[in-house]
């Protein structure tokens, strides 16, 4: 399965302290997992269910018996062109590559130098032989947006052309890849509305979202019979670097989602400008990077992480967000849960 990881808070936020520092940061989770609390789990490659140990394990339950050498991507916010452009409209900035992000130079040298109040980054593990190329790649841009994805669309390749002529002519124009997941973007921002400067509220992403699901349900639901079609398991995420919606989903009853966990307080623990570190009291005598925790935790901003796995020592600081549920991150990042409407699973 893919790893993914989102950051959006009002604390402007390293991406080294949050993409690579951490030993279990999202970068080094190619092939070893954390996954606290989860059980069941769906993989794709095997079109098995299996179960996950509650400890990162490569040998034991290894609920992504792959490692993810599939290239990976990194899209965050800086405000730049909302000033240079004078419109107010913040386009992200996407940097994706085929190579390994702890060999990439230019991945190293980025996440050194840039401070974000929201970032995406995903690593991908391809599914269903598609090339390993940057244009397939996540996160995948739309205007000011952000749309990344792990998991797979059951049945793809039978509904793909079906599934096309559902999407607006600028959504099709803006699929530069072969995945699933970018047609699927395509297939939500389609059903958002075709003004993708604009900032829309929260609730509007969770109504695209549903109409997306709705049609990508019932286009797997008709291309095979009844108990043939395998489960798809799609959790989403989707941002304008304003608001964030997650999501949680598997379209079998008695299977689980890929793991997805959220956090509202393990900015504190990441930021070295902040006491701790992400791996443990012990590393911070050790880690350079600790000489500035000049701050106290009251002082650190409001933020949201939603990620595949925790990567942060802290597992109590961790919730996994329940079977088929929608994290809904508004302006004020206010977080609440939702459930995804029960006639959309089988």
């Amino acid at each position: 399965m893919c790893r993914w990881f989102a950051y959006c808070g009002t604390e402007p936020t390293l991406l080294e302290d949050i993409l690579v520092r951490p030993r279990h940061s999202i970068v080094k989770q190619i092939d070893e997992h954390f996954l606290p609390g989860l059980k069941e789990t769906y993989s794709p490659h095997t079109h098995k269910a299996t179960f996950s140990a509650a400890k990162a394990s490569d040998t034991q339950h290894n609920p992504n018996p792959l490692t993810n050498i599939d290239g990976f991507g990194v899209g965050y916010y800086l405000g730049a062109t909302a000033e240079f452009n004078g419109n107010g409209v913040q386009v992200p900035t996407v940097y994706r590559s085929t190579r390994p992000a702890l060999n990439d130079l230019n991945f190293k040298s980025l996440c050194e130098t840039t401070a974000t109040k929201c970032a995406f980054c995903h690593i991908r593990a391809g599914t269903g032989l598609t090339p390993t190329v940057e244009t397939n790649n996540h996160p995948f841009r739309f205007g000011r947006h952000l749309f990344m994805h792990n998991g797979v669309l059951a049945n793809f390749k039978s509904i793909k052309v079906a599934l096309l002529q559902k999407l607006s002519q600028k959504a099709y124009e803006n699929v530069l890849g072969t995945t699933d997941s970018e047609h699927v973007a395509a297939l939500f921002f389609t059903h958002l509305g075709d003004d993708w400067d604009a900032s829309y509220p929260i609730q509007d992403l969770e109504t695209a979202m549903i109409a997306t699901l709705r049609d990508l349900i019932a286009l797997v639901r008709a291309s095979g019979k009844t108990g043939d079609v395998p489960p798809s398991s799609l959790n989403f995420a989707v941002t304008d670097g304003n608001v964030l919606l997650a999501q949680r989903f598997s379209s079998h009853k008695n299977i689980e989602p890929p793991s997805l966990y959220y956090s509202t307080v393990a900015g504190i623990t990441l930021n070295r400008k902040f006491p701790d570190h992400p791996d443990g009291p012990q590393h911070a005598t050790s880690d350079s990077q600790t000489a500035n925790q000049t701050k106290a935790p009251k002082e650190h901003g409001k933020h949201v992480i939603i990620a595949s796995e925790p990567n942060t020592y802290k597992e109590k600081d961790w919730n996994l967000v329940p079977r088929n549920s929608f994290v809904l991150v508004d302006s004020a990042l206010d977080v609440k849960i939702e459930a995804i409407p029960a006639d959309l699973v089988d």
